[in-house]
């Protein structure tokens, strides 16, 4: 059960990702068209390009918290017995789940709501839509983190195995 949920996450991610970061591409290109190809330079191109970096970081972000491959030092846990692995693991996951429910997505939350009065210049978005993307993939980093915390206490996941691999 814990597995499909996550490999739908993780499809789910992907594609929003992939869909974006596509579109992001094609976004540059016209930017780089209309300025020198037909000499009148998009005016909303790069606010698109700057809201979109900010959603798609964010979301990678998540992703990669759920895979385990963000960066982490294994100097002292790698010397430690697998059980202390285990709990350390844990313990590193609850941080996350921590950091993600009461900074990302109560902070997030909070600077959204107070930002959707303030329209941006060029797409005329509020800008509480930008600030979505904390919330949400606080939400994600939160699921993702409980996932992994469930398969570390469960003993479905070695405590130094990446989350994909299980």
């Amino acid at each position: 059960m814990i597995n499909r949920v996550r490999k739908t996450l993780d499809r789910i991610i992907v594609a929003v990702c992939s869909i974006w970061l596509l579109a992001m591409v094609a976004m540059t290109c016209w930017q780089i068209i209309s300025r020198y190809l037909l000499g009148v330079p998009s005016t909303y191109s790069e606010e698109f390009l700057r809201f979109s970096l900010v959603w798609v970081s964010m979301l990678t972000i998540a992703y990669v918290v759920g895979l385990r491959k963000h960066v982490r030092f294994t100097l002292f846990s790698d010397k430690a017995s697998e059980k202390a692995q285990r709990y350390w693991q844990i313990l590193i996951e609850l941080a996350f789940l921590a950091f993600a429910v009461f900074i990302l997505v109560q902070g997030g939350y909070h600077a959204s709501s107070i930002t959707m009065n303030q329209i941006s210049p060029s797409l005329g978005l509020p800008m509480g839509y930008v600030y979505l993307a904390l919330p949400i993939a606080g939400a994600v980093l939160a699921l993702y983190s409980l996932l992994n915390c469930i398969q570390l206490f469960t003993g479905e996941m070695d405590p130094d195995e990446e989350a994909n691999n299980a």
